[in-house]
């Protein structure tokens, strides 16, 4: 991140097309800013607290060497015996539609299950920043979640789709809130288990020649288990295909549904970018720039 400082210093030795550039860079950070505020005065409690959770750096830091080591997944096969019954891996364009609404969590069981993870017990949010820190170890305490969370978290139900993609979120968090009576065993399972379908899904839309209805997914998708430390995700060739589907504007759009150009508002950012898939395609590009070093 540039401090203030650090962009004035830039602006101040960079030539006039580089300094127009980062001026326009400048100005829609400055208007990102902006927006944030309002994430907060949303009805929704739920979303302001799950809100504040994405957008803390600190939360998301590694600090462990071994956050770092690269993760395979198990072969197919060795998976095959711990699938839910009831419910296959798509194979097809029109297997997948069918199987994309199926599943738990709903996007509003998610910002709920992800606040009462972060409520359950302040004394836990952050815990494992602030032992690093120098304080005294935090003495962690016990999970409770609603019946209703735990029967949309669990591992026992099959999901698809962003279901899918959010179950992995709650677990991904679940594993960095480090409560007592969650084992760190039972969370990196869970991650392997749930990467594994996904990869499953990755890999039919890539099949597909990526569609555009199904991109904002691939991106959640490949992040989320590319953060999580899996291999498999961190495709070149899926990272290329990406950075293809960026506008002008260095954005990334839903462009046509029906032949009808859609657009999530009226100012003009919106115009030009899909604010949900513009900061998932962010949050990979930044990850994978990462990743190089």
């Amino acid at each position: 991140m540039l401090i203030p400082g650090q962009v004035k210093s830039i602006l101040s030795t960079s030539n006039p097309k580089n300094r127009a550039f980062i001026e326009s860079l400048q100005r829609k950070c400055d208007y990102v800013e902006s927006r944030i505020d309002s994430i907060f005065t949303f009805p929704s409690a739920a979303n302001a607290i799950v809100s504040k959770l994405l957008i803390n750096s600190n939360f998301w830091q590694s600090f462990d060497d071994e956050d770092d080591i690269p993760l395979r997944l198990p072969e197919p096969e060795a998976m095959n015996h711990r699938r839910p019954h009831g419910r296959h891996p798509p194979s097809t364009l029109r297997d997948y539609l069918r199987l994309l609404e199926v599943g738990a969590p709903s996007e509003e069981q998610s910002d709920m299950c992800l606040s009462e993870l972060l409520v359950n017990d302040s004394e836990n949010e952050f815990n494992a920043s602030l032992s690093r820190a120098g304080k005294e170890p935090p003495i962690f305490k016990p999970l409770l979640l609603s019946q209703g969370c735990s029967a949309a978290m669990s591992m026992r139900k099959k999901s698809f789709g962003y279901h899918l993609t959010h179950k992995l979120l709650f677990y991904l968090i679940l594993g960095k809130q480090r409560f007592s009576n969650i084992e760190e065993d039972y969370v990196a399972n869970a991650k392997g288990r749930l990467c594994q379908e996904i990869l499953r899904e990755s890999r039919l839309i890539a099949e597909l020649n990526f569609p555009e209805m199904f991109r904002d997914l691939f991106m959640e998708q490949v992040f989320l288990c590319s953060y999580a430390g899996f291999v498999e995700f961190r495709n070149q060739s899926w990272i290329s295909e990406v950075v293809g589907w960026q506008n002008a504007n260095g954005c990334f759009k839903y462009y046509y549904q029906d032949g009808v150009e859609q657009y999530d508002g009226d100012s003009a950012i919106r115009a030009v970018c899909s604010t949900h898939m513009s900061g998932v395609g962010a949050a990979l590009l930044g990850l994978f720039a990462k990743l190089q070093f």
